[in-house]
């Protein structure tokens, strides 16, 4: 099979007289930068990176990894003597590729062509026939809305944008809250455990001083633990309260009432109810 190379070597037409600087390649003078081998053939840069091995196609000698750019070989071809392919004008080589670019006899399609237009003519005439062509003024409406379209589309691209942005801040807030949240309620139950732990303590004292005889003072003594158990329940009532709202300040209240001489040890903070006065029927205390 025929490689791409060798099938371009003899397909591709002459476009110029055979001149000393022709590509070795394609037999074209070239038209852009022109390469060189070691022993001075010529190519086109283009057809040069498209040989499948780095070898010269004439003398076989190995081409460099970097092409060897002939600035003479340019410059001569550069001053040929050539014509414009549109409208025949007798210019130099260098001189041409500019001109055709620019050529009002060069050829021609409607902008429309993709939307059906089959005009086709010289550059001349195509603004006549685009300023007649409902295809073409179609296709002009449509830029238009095209281009509000793409403005319209990178703003809502842009809210999008700072919508997702303000999105990612309220989440991360969240975030924040929810940690927040989070240790609070353990700090809560921290606390409720430590009161817990505390009216359990005064329990226990209440119940060890209830169990240590008093002569002449049982009693007393008795009605003494039935308050401060009464003051306990009262207080983890309130303190239950609080937990659903209630004030504080009834729970501080309550104990900063004064312990009474005789309460047991740890009950200073929870204020005994005073004693009731011993019924008509009860003997006095020994003294």
């Amino acid at each position: 099979a025929r490689s791409p190379v060798f099938a371009q070597m003899t397909t591709r037409p002459r476009v110029e007289p055979r001149t000393p600087w022709d590509c070795a390649i394609c037999l074209a003078t070239p038209e852009e930068e022109v390469h060189q081998c070691h022993r001075g053939h010529y190519y086109c840069a283009g057809c040069l990176a498209g040989l499948p091995q780095r070898r010269c196609p004439l003398c076989r000698v190995a081409l460099p990894e970097d092409p060897i750019r002939s600035l003479a070989a340019e410059q001569a071809i550069a001053a040929l003597p050539s014509r414009c392919d549109h409208c025949a004008l007798e210019l130099t080589f260098g001189q041409r590729r500019s001109h055709e670019r620019s050529c009002p006899q060069r050829p021609a399609v409607c902008e429309a062509a993709d939307d059906g237009c089959g005009w086709r003519g010289i550059h001349a005439d195509l603004e006549a026939h685009e300023a007649g062509c409902r295809h073409a003024l179609c296709r002009r409406v449509l830029r238009g809305a095209e281009a509000r379209w793409a403005t319209e589309r990178d703003a809502l691209r842009s809210h999008i944008e700072r919508v997702e942005a303000a999105n990612r801040a309220v989440e991360a807030r969240l975030r924040r809250l929810e940690e927040r949240r989070v240790s609070e309620e353990e700090a809560q139950r921290s606390r409720t455990r430590a009161l817990s732990e505390r009216v359990r303590r005064l329990e226990q004292q209440a119940t060890a001083a209830a169990a240590r005889p008093r002569p002449g003072r049982q009693l007393p003594q008795l009605a003494e633990i039935a308050s401060i158990k009464r003051r306990i329940e009262d207080e983890l009532a309130m303190y239950m309260n609080m937990q659903r709202g209630a004030p504080a300040n009834m729970l501080l209240a309550s104990m900063a009432q004064p312990a009474p001489p005789d309460a047991p040890e740890g009950a200073a903070a929870i204020a005994p109810a005073p004693a009731a006065a011993p019924s008509p029927s009860t003997p006095p205390p020994a003294r």
